[in-house]
């Protein structure tokens, strides 16, 4: 038995045990695996040297491939602004399928017409596939590829090895280096048709798992397209792969590997922001004009869906497609279980897409998700397909008719929301779409999880809220809001006033809540939620604290926080709060000192002047998209005004 505190964790056995095993065939040996045996009164020689250097190498090798192929860290490729036959490849390392690792220090231009090309051999004939064009004129794909080389280098004088030989000079070192290589990829269109390649070699890599022009050796970073050595288009994740395990499909069902999934989403997200860039963000075209194969899940253009008679016309006419709001917090956990699934091939027939569901959805904050809910009977709808040349599909006939029908003069009558209106106007404020492949499957609640309402002590939560009321001089404001709002509206009213956000935080916030609910002139539930919406957002009250907490409390400061509570600006003035520096918002704070002190009509303009102001200014606002805010409470608020008499120090 070996002993794994003092060696190696191998079991050494004898010469008969050896000859028993061969006889079996139950021993396999590594020929790339044989190191030397030293001992004693061994000749040091240079073969046994390299040798054991060669089966250090070997086992490295060995060691990569376990980790898999792929780029551990940087490695980045994007074309030089100003010349179009260079690109930049950025500092990183990784690793090559063979194992052998590849690294950048530091940033490099490359100019391609420099770059030497790796020239594909036919197997079959033993010829060359391409002929070899001149750096400066190559038409077709390439693949951007890093390769492992070595070389020997920094020559010192050798001692003779016999009596009559003569001292020489020999190289002293091997040098590792990594070289840049352009690998032609293997593809039969011709050299004009290098946009409309794109979206076949991205079929044929992400759905048939094509490795064509990739060989062990190198570690491919991006593909791109020459026409006569000019850049055409880059596409980082055609053949990119991040480091990973590999996974392999165990069951034979046809499952692709993860880092395969993930390099396609990456990839179809480039490749649509480049038809975007072209064409714009609200053109409108097909999906099946630019791509063969779409990935399970990812963005879509605006222009996909018509505002006017919500029609789609991004996906196949035959698809089930449906349009869903959904909280901005759940599309990561969406789109990570829609990419187990199939990729979307619009190559298709008909028959075949009609069995295929989509759904597109619209992320929004998940504080407006009850407001919209309470708007819309439904916060899904279908997507009917448009329906191109429908006018030039006419009897001439018909055209006839509609040219003598007689025309009712248009009046304009005040603009009725409706659920259409709320769905346009939400689909309006969305910088991005996105789309969702189901599955086809019957859910059941029963199966999936039933609402469970909770409870609490209403009486006792009623009882704290009439407390904050009368101290804070609210009872008969609060009492005229009861008096004018429907039953579920006071409902709602109640709820909302006793929340803790309200209950327990900033008296700046209840006041100012108060003041936004008088501006209706009936308070029904949907009112209510709306002024919610505004007080809702995630870490509201973490602003209003830290300008609470910047000054000592003065009669100055109260007067001041009771002015931006009847401007109507709080929420505005939160936001600046959370993301404004430390001296920046010590200044606002004096600003708002001087021009809000007074308890007067003209003070309460100067500060909603003030606010507005810097909320318009303001650039730091968080982009909307999946973003998990920070939990309430990372800043705890004071409870009681604010104070902005002076400021104060360091340490105070």
């Amino acid at each position: 038995m070996s002993d794994l505190k003092t060696g190696p964790a191998r079991e050494s056995i004898n010469l008969d045990e050896l000859r028993k095993l061969q006889g079996r065939q139950t021993v396999i040996t590594d020929d790339r695996r044989r190191r030397p045996l030293w001992f004693d009164g061994r000749f040091l020689d240079a073969q046994a040297l390299n040798a054991e250097q060669n089966y250090f190498l070997a086992r490295q090798s060995d060691f990569g491939r376990v980790a898999g192929a792929g780029v551990v860290e940087g490695l980045g490729v994007t074309i030089h602004p100003d010349k179009s036959r260079t690109v930049y490849i950025e500092a990183g390392h990784g690793l090559t399928p063979a194992g052998t690792q590849v690294v950048l220090p530091n940033r490099i231009s490359v100019d391609l017409a420099a770059v030497a090309e790796t020239q594909q051999l036919d197997a079959s004939f033993g010829i060359s596939s391409i002929p070899k064009q001149s750096p400066h004129n190559r038409t077709g794909i390439y693949i951007v590829a890093l390769r492992s080389v070595e070389y020997s280098g920094n020559k010192i004088a050798s001692y003779p090895t016999h009596v009559d030989a003569r001292r020489v000079t020999q190289d002293g070192s091997v040098i590792e280096a990594t070289a840049v290589t352009l690998i032609p990829y293997p593809d039969a269109g011709a050299g004009t048709e290098l946009d409309q390649r794109r979206q076949y070699i991205a079929e044929e890599i992400f759905v048939g798992g094509s490795r064509k022009g990739q060989p062990e050796d190198v570690l491919p970073l991006a593909m791109l397209a020459l026409d006569h050595g000019v850049i055409k288009w880059l596409d980082l994740f055609m053949v990119r792969r991040e480091i990973g395990h590999r996974e392999r499909d165990l069951w034979g069902l046809g499952l692709s590997p993860r880092p395969l999934r993930a390099a396609h989403l990456q990839q179809y997200g480039a490749h649509l922001e480049d038809i975007e860039s072209r064409l714009g963000s609200q053109a409108r075209f097909s999906a099946g004009d630019y791509f063969t194969v779409l990935p399970p899940a990812g963005p879509m253009p605006l222009g996909g869906i018509n505002g006017d008679d919500f029609s789609h016309t991004f996906f196949p006419a035959e698809m089930d497609v449906e349009l869903s709001i959904v909280p901005e917090d759940e599309l990561p956990a969406l789109i990570e279980e829609s990419m187990v699934l199939p990729s979307l091939d619009l190559s298709l027939t008909g028959e075949a897409q009609e069995a295929t569901s989509v759904m597109v959805v619209m992320p929004v904050p998940r504080h407006q998700l009850r407001a919209l809910n309470q708007k819309l009977a439904s916060l899904s709808r279908v997507l009917p397909a448009a329906r191109p040349g429908m006018i030039a599909k006419r009897k001439p006939i018909a055209a006839l008719t509609q040219l003598m029908a007689r025309r009712t003069l248009a009046f304009d009558l005040p603009q009725v929301v409706t659920a259409d209106s709320t769905w346009r106007e939400e689909l309006g404020k969305q910088p991005r779409l996105w789309y969702l492949r189901r599955r086809n499957l019957h859910y059941k609640a029963e199966v999936t999880s039933v609402m469970v309402e909770m409870t609490a002590s209403e009486s006792e939560e009623e009882t704290q809220l009439f407390e904050r009321i009368g101290a804070l001089n609210l009872r008969t404001r609060f009492n005229a809001l009861l008096n004018r709002s429907t039953r579920l509206g006071s409902a709602e009213l109640t709820s909302f006033m006793a929340s803790p956000l309200l209950r327990e935080g900033s008296a700046a916030t209840t006041k100012a809540v108060v003041a936004e609910l008088e501006k209706a002139d009936r308070l029904d539930r949907l009112e209510v939620l709306k002024v919610a919406e505004r007080f809702s957002e995630p870490s509201f009250g973490e602003g209003i604290a830290r300008i609470e907490n910047i000054a000592d409390g003065t009669a100055a400061s109260s007067r001041v926080m009771d002015n931006v509570a009847k401007s109507g600006l709080l929420p505005e003035l939160d936001r600046i709060g959370r993301q404004l520096p430390e001296k920046e918002l010590e200044a606002l704070t004096e600003e708002l000192a001087s021009v809000g002190s007074a308890n007067s009509a003209e003070a309460v303009e100067k500060v909603k002047t003030l606010i507005a102001e810097k909320a318009a200014g303001d650039t730091r606002a968080s982009p909307r998209g999946p973003v998990v805010s920070r939990p309430l409470g990372t800043v705890t608020p004071v409870l009681g005004s604010g104070a902005f008499g002076r400021i104060r120090g360091p340490g105070r």
